[in-house]
This record gives structure tokens, C-alpha cells and sequence, in this order.
């Protein structure tokens, strides 16, 4: 009986490890439970982590010297020109 909870507790502990990966916890527990938590940990282990969240941020342009400026700059870096940001949804990008 001390086998079989130490196995399953292992299977829980393994599943722990892959919430911040691709594979999902329950995923990750039945290959722990079905074969073995040492193939487990290993595919757990293989497995990449997630990408947890995409930054945007707004670039512009300044219309006095043509400069890319980022939406957390009140003025342009090459010219000193004081901006104010018109918001379109064509400008969002990857940052």
C-alpha cells in the first residue's frame, strides 16, 4: 500500500512541475501514472515552456523628423519635438 501511494504521489509531484510547460497537468499525470513517473518527469522535462504573455506596444512616427518613437517617449529622441498620439489599430505591433 506504501508502494502504490509513494507511485501516486510522485505522479502528483511530476504533474506539478509541467504547469509552466506545453503539456498540461493532467496530461503529464496520466503518462506519470500509466508509464512509470520516470518517463513522466522525462517528457515533462523534454517538454518546452509556454509562452506566457506577448507584450504590445504602440510605435509612431514623428512627423517632424520621420523617427520611429515608442508610445512611453513624450518627445522625440532626434529632434526634441514634444508628441501627442493618435491612437489606430493598424500601428500595433510586437514588441
Amino acid at each position: 500500500m506504501i508502494y502504490f501511494i509513494t507511485y501516486i504521489l510522485f505522479s502528483v509531484i511530476i504533474s506539478l512541475l509541467s504547469l509552466n510547460k506545453r503539456i498540461g497537468f493532467v496530461e503529464s499525470l496520466l503518462i506519470s501514472l500509466f508509464l512509470t513517473p520516470i518517463v513522466g518527469l522525462a517528457i515533462v522535462l523534454k517538454t518546452k515552456n509556454n509562452i506566457l504573455t506577448s507584450h504590445y506596444s504602440m510605435k509612431h512616427t514623428c512627423n517632424t523628423c520621420g523617427d520611429v518613437i515608442s508610445q512611453k517617449e513624450k518627445e522625440c529622441p532626434s529632434c526634441g519635438t514634444n508628441v501627442e498620439f493618435s491612437y489606430n489599430t493598424n500601428e500595433l505591433t510586437f514588441a
